[in-house]
């Protein structure tokens, strides 16, 4: 059984939690990635930041639709996607534009396991993390093309 450890890429091109949003959109650039793991000083996992967090960094907040009745406001939907926005918008720093809810693999799961978290989760990159969320390394679609396609 091939595992996460077996194929993922450990010299991985990572942020730090404080560094700036533009800092992050030069490592993201230069890099050639989609997507960048945001790691503590220790190295532990904080979260990922992919090109889409970027655009969204930089685009309008829509504010929601609001509603008067008998002098009260009410939002009509779209709350939960405006504080989203609002939150994007106004991030300085990796750890505040970063996604918290991310999707990882441990260093022993079976590559078709982690294969499947790509597919259906709709990411470009699965993080492999020890115990204690200390970053170990990526595996990306192209590392399980890489393996799928090997003679």
């Amino acid at each position: 059984m091939t595992t996460a450890q077996d194929i993922m890429t450990r010299q991985t091109i990572t942020v730090l939690a404080d560094d700036s949003v533009s800092r992050v959109g030069e490592v993201l650039m230069s890099s050639g990635h989609h997507s960048l793991p945001v790691v503590d000083s220790e190295g532990r996992l904080i979260g990922m930041i992919g090109e889409r967090d970027l655009i969204d960094a930089h685009r309008k907040v829509h504010l929601p639709t609001i509603v008067t009745i008998l002098d009260g406001l009410i939002p009509i939907g779209g709350m939960r996607e405006y504080d989203a926005e609002l939150r994007k918008v106004t991030a300085v720093t990796a750890r505040q534009l970063a996604s918290s809810r991310v999707v990882t693999a441990v260093p022993g799961e079976d590559t078709d396991a982690v294969a499947e978290k790509l597919l259906r989760r709709d990411v470009h990159a699965v993080p492999v993390v020890d115990d204690h969320g200390l970053l170990l390394g990526i595996v990306s679609r192209s590392d399980i093309l890489r393996h799928l396609l090997k003679p």
